[in-house]
């Protein structure tokens, strides 16, 4: 087969190898939103409503929120599994908050990956977790309901499925 270049239609990232990946290595995106690179078209946005340019400046405030809020995880967590994929996540939600500032034309924002709080514990971390990711998928969920733009609709349904399979990862950890 070869390597071949692929490119992700949610956070436009590009990814080398000799497959398809099952998710995007930057923003966690389903297999689904992955193209060849020949084949990907930039998306475009116009015309965002005031709902839907709130409700995305929203999520990037709960986007930043998490990715610090992961990456003191990751500092803290006892267990080396717990450890890297705090880390992991830490990025994914970073890219989220990224991509998202793409669609109100906003810089990107900066995450402090020492200004989140957490608290000590595997057990507690990974219910911050739960918690966190439960709370995404209710407001993103919400969000897409509220969009009327298709690029603002396909976001939040590819970040709801992403969150979706952070909460899977939370659930997984048992003590």
């Amino acid at each position: 087969m070869g390597v071949r270049t692929w490119r992700c239609q949610i956070c436009g990232d590009g990814y080398i190898g000799e497959g398809k990946p099952t998710h995007c290595p930057f923003c966690g995106a389903l297999a689904k939103y992955i193209v060849e690179a020949e084949k990907y078209k930039e998306p475009v946005v116009k015309g965002l409503t005031e709902v839907s340019a709130k409700n995305v400046a929203d999520a990037i405030k709960l986007e930043v929120g998490n990715s610090q809020f992961y990456f003191c995880a990751a500092k803290v967590a006892k267990d080396i599994e717990l450890q890297a994929r705090f880390k992991a996540l830490g990025k994914v939600e970073a890219e989220h908050a990224t991509l998202l500032a793409k669609i109100i034309k906003a810089q990107p924002p900066t995450i402090d990956r020492n200004a989140g709080t957490c608290k000590p514990g595997d057990e507690a971390l990974v219910k911050e977790s739960h918690d966190r990711e439960s709370n995404a998928i209710k407001h993103y969920t919400e969000f897409l309901a509220q969009a009327t733009e298709q690029r603002v609709k396909q976001v939040f349904t590819a970040i709801v499925e992403v969150e979706g399979t952070h909460l899977q990862l939370a659930d997984s950890k048992t003590f």
